[in-house]
């Protein structure tokens, strides 16, 4: 097979699944100092069923700093409950620059449910523990979610 098949299969079996999207609005309390944090989350299906993408970003009100991660989510639905776990990697920046040696990278591990009130609508609820260079961290947030 060429290089034009297999972007174009890609692109079709994406498309199968863009009907998968999540948009949220997150917020919660990060340790190690303890702080507020606020921001955006959101994913899209992916050609395996109950694995996601998620990709948030949010900004960290006590030091300034900003947070962008991406992660692999699977999650289950059953009923009105969707119980997920997540497995990703992000950075934090005071600053969004090219100047990566100012960057405090990180991996985390996670889980949480979303409870779906509609089939468009649900509140998340959601752990993550994060592992910088210098700490750990554990992030404790909550979430109202749009599934489209």
């Amino acid at each position: 097979m060429n290089k034009k098949t297999i972007f174009l299969a890609g692109i079709l079996l994406f498309s199968l699944n863009a009907f998968a999207l999540d948009l949220g609005l997150v917020a919660g309390s990060i340790s190690h100092p303890s702080s507020f944090f606020y921001g955006i989350s959101a994913g899209s299906g992916t050609v395996i069923p109950m694995l996601k993408f998620e990709f948030e970003g949010y900004r960290i009100k006590e030091t300034g700093w900003n947070s962008l991660s991406a992660a692999i989510k699977f999650r289950p639905k059953f009923g009105i409950f969707a119980p997920y776990a997540v497995l990703g990697a992000g950075g934090e920046f005071e600053k969004l620059n090219f100047k990566f040696s100012e960057y405090n990278f990180y991996t985390f591990i996670g889980g949480g449910v979303h409870l779906f009130f509609t089939s468009m609508i649900s509140l998340r609820a959601d752990l993550r523990f994060l592992n910088l260079p210098a700490t750990n961290r554990t992030r404790i947030s909550g979430g109202l979610f749009i599934h489209l």
